[in-house]
């Protein structure tokens, strides 16, 4: 019988077995896409809301919880925190760790020798490159229109200071690029990045595997929708993310389409949850009701991915807006249902779909350009029809669930076999 390779992951979120409704929820369906092979034992550490590392396997994944905590000048965390993780890999004597991201600790863990088994480094996203465009374009006198009661109670909340921080991150993420020797991506994008910082290091381009509810979708059908629907998704309240765009381009379609609605996806903190909001969070409703589109904003909170497909099959169009995308699951999504798209000019998305074959793109931030190309896909039934039964195909083609589970499986044993001289 042939042996298991065991290979332990280090991740931002636990494995867990109810859908969930936050980022990074396409791991768990890699993960049990490659327990499907048997081929591979994984063991994952992630992060979680506990006290002490705390065991809580899920299925067939052993999996350890980590206390969340600052860390240090060197970006590692404490030495507790770091002879606990060694001690756990020593006894799991995996063949590969694999890591996914540079938002945490993990990678420097790697970077700095730490950890002693071969390392693969998966880029979910680019820092320094988020970094150079986190205010999303917005001018001086809005940035200081985001500082409400939370910014003055704690100024490192407003977007000046966090993206100081993102800028912080990006010192740590291009040494950890820099000190890994196999790296995976996602884009070509994501590649010259990879490239310019670490020209000697083995760069493997991966896949993406979506969660099963969008391969098992029915495709997405043209209605006569007298009251348009436009869905988006941000993962948080962030400027970069552009959603000060689609708002000004709801406004200019608005005049055509009274009755257009903007159905936006994702934990964005607003009035509705209570608390106090963060001030580019309170910034967007006050230019939500500046433009007088406040009645056509529906906030749809976190979706799971069933929830996510109905919201698809309501929707006219689906719109990105974001300033940068490292490879942007919702677009890959959208297109494997087949939703006509209209998206930015922005990082990796130009990979993903052809312009005016399998997706409309704007130029990043032109709210004039994103109404326009929305505009056609609600006028345009022909175009419409076009671009979904195109995205369906190259979606369908590119995010192959087969395609993506073999390539992962062969990336490990090539990774394995070079650092063990086989």
């Amino acid at each position: 019988m042939k042996n298991k390779k065991k290979i332990l992951w280090f991740s931002l979120y636990p494995f867990r077995e109810e859908n969930m409704r936050s980022t990074g929820t396409w791991l768990g369906s890699m993960i049990q896409a490659l327990l499907e092979t048997d081929e591979v034992e994984l063991y994952n550490v992630a992060f979680g809301n506990v006290e002490e590392p705390t065991r809580k396997d899920c299925k067939k994944v052993s999996q350890w919880i980590i206390p969340h905590e600052k860390i240090n000048k060197k970006g590692l965390p404490s030495r507790k925190t770091i002879n606990y993780i060694k001690k756990l890999e020593a006894e799991i004597s995996p063949d590969l760790i694999h890591i996914w991201g540079t938002e945490s600790y993990w990678g420097m863990l790697a970077a700095q020798k730490i950890l002693s088994a071969p390392v693969l480094l998966d880029m979910q996203g680019i820092i320094v490159a988020c970094a150079k465009v986190y205010y999303g374009g917005l001018t001086n006198k809005e940035l200081i229109e985001c500082i409400g009661l939370k910014e003055i109670l704690l100024p490192i909340r407003h977007l000046y200071f966090r993206k100081r921080g993102f800028e912080k991150k990006g010192i740590h993420e291009r040494y950890i690029i820099q000190n890994t020797p196999f790296i995976s991506v996602q884009s070509e994008w994501v590649k010259t990045y990879i490239e310019h910082e670490n020209p000697v290091c083995k760069i493997f381009p991966t896949g993406i595997m979506l969660r099963k509810e969008f391969y098992e979708a029915q495709p997405w059908t043209i209605e006569n929708r007298e009251n348009p629907v436009i869905f988006t998704s941000s993962s948080g309240s962030v400027s970069y993310k552009g959603l000060h765009v689609l708002f000004r381009a709801i406004a200019v379609l608005k005049q055509k389409f009274p009755t257009i609605q903007l159905r936006i996806a994702g934990i964005i903190q607003y009035a509705k949850y209570g608390y106090i909001r963060d001030g580019y969070s309170a910034w967007l409703l006050k230019e939500a009701k500046r433009l007088d589109i406040v009645d056509s904003i529906v906030w749809l909170g976190g979706l799971n991915a069933e929830e996510i497909v109905d919201q698809f099959h309501a929707a006219s169009a689906v719109v990105i807006p974001s300033y940068v995308e490292s490879y942007c699951l919702v677009l890959a999504e959208a297109m494997i249902v087949g939703v006509p798209t209209a998206v930015s000019y922005a990082g990796a998305m130009p990979e993903l779909a052809r312009h005016n074959e399998s997706a409309l793109y704007f130029p990043v931030g032109d709210y004039m350009s994103c109404a326009c190309q929305i505009e056609k896909l609600l006028f345009n039934k022909a175009l419409a029809e076009k671009l979904s039964k195109q995205a369906r195909e190259e979606g369908l083609n590119r995010n192959n669930a087969n395609k993506v589970v073999k390539r992962q499986l062969e990336i490990y044993n090539e990774v394995i076999d070079q650092t063990t001289g086989n």
